[in-house]
């Protein structure tokens, strides 16, 4: 009875200061624990979250979908990008990303706005893979609030001197203070005590590895945890470039109904090579004679791209067996080009599937 008033008393104190879970990893969301994929969040999604299923905690994703890459039968709507359908917090193609739905995912339309549909899907994601802050409510005397007095400057050089000023008190920092993610620290080199396990957060997806010959620079601390920094030698034909601007899970639906917003950026596609061709007059937005490789795609899409070849991925680009699929690595030149609509992309490698 003492444990069910705890929960009771601690449940009251969130709804009445406010809570908020977001997603501390690229965390995978299913239809059920261990079920189907659902969604792949970002980092940072804010979600409303259920009751608790053994390690699982039952959520719900909402966001904006665009038309472009779903289809409506009343109130439910299907996902059909191959290589998955950007959620974003707003309607609008520069709006943050909140997850990526599946291919073939069905998801519950709660508004329209414009070319926006927003959705929402309830599903379930792991619960170390979240991350629930409580605003903590300021102590109450006499039944209000009480604020902390705003702070004020130090008189300026040359002001009057007349009566102090009072400046509120900061409240003393801990031995335990930690620094932003991001603050670097004053540190040296650091051994691996044993083979490590890199992470691309606390608790967060394993990244890759690191043996106990490994040197590391620790650049900041969260509660046990430590960014650190390493260098080595790799081989440069093991490397894909990577852009900031990254959107891998744009389809090409996506570059015709916006190419403004998606020119430069970089996208990572599995595409079926049909050919390597020379540009005529006819291909606008490819140079005369320009070589490029005709391809379909990406994934199961049906759409024709111009993936442009530089001089030194020509021959392997010649050398693929027909109606192959590849990985291309590639930045967009046009979402749309003139007159067929085709989109245009510079290709940075090639690897065969």
């Amino acid at each position: 009875m003492r444990c069910n008033s705890l929960v009771l008393v601690c449940a009251l104190a969130a709804s009445s200061v406010g809570a908020q879970t977001t997603a501390i990893t690229a965390a995978p969301a299913r239809i059920a624990p261990d079920g189907r994929l659902v969604a792949t969040m970002r980092v940072g999604a804010t979600l409303k979250t259920g009751a608790a299923k053994g390690d699982w905690t039952a959520v719900t994703i909402e966001g904006f979908l665009h038309k472009s890459v779903v289809t409506a039968k009343k109130d439910a709507l299907t996902v059909h990008a191959s290589s998955g359908a950007a959620l974003r917090v707003s309607a609008g193609a520069s709006a943050a990303i909140v997850a990526v739905i599946e291919d073939g995912m069905q998801v519950d339309k709660v508004a329209v706005n414009g070319d926006w549909f927003r959705v929402k899907r309830d599903a379930f994601v792991q619960t170390h893979e979240l991350k629930t802050v409580v605003a903590k409510a300021p102590p109450l005397v006499g039944g209000a609030p009480v604020r902390a007095p705003a702070a004020q400057s130090a008189p300026q050089r040359g002001a009057s001197q007349g009566a102090p000023q009072r400046v509120a008190a900061l409240p003393p920092r801990t031995a335990l203070a930690t620094p932003a993610a991001d603050a670097p620290l004053a540190s040296g080199d650091f051994a691996a005590a044993h083979p490590l396990v890199l992470r691309a957060a606390p608790d967060g997806t394993p990244t890759g590895t690191a043996d106990s010959a490994a040197r590391v620079r620790i650049v900041a601390r969260d509660h046990g945890w430590a960014r650190v920094q390493a260098e080595g030698w790799v081989r440069e034909s093991e490397l894909i470039p990577v852009d900031s601007s990254s959107v891998s899970a744009v389809s090409a639906a996506d570059l015709r109904s916006d190419p403004e917003h998606y020119k430069g950026s970089t996208v990572r596609w599995v595409v079926q090579a049909i050919a390597v061709q020379s540009a005529d007059p006819l291909r606008k937005g490819l140079a005369p004679d320009e070589p490029y490789l005709l391809a379909r795609g990406p994934g199961s899409e049906s759409s024709l791209l111009y993936l442009a070849l530089p001089t030194a991925l020509v021959a392997s680009a010649k050398a693929l067996p027909p109606l192959s699929y590849i990985m291309v690595l590639a930045r967009v030149r046009a979402g749309r080009s003139d007159p067929s609509g085709v989109p245009i992309l510079d290709v940075l490698r090639i690897v065969p599937r």
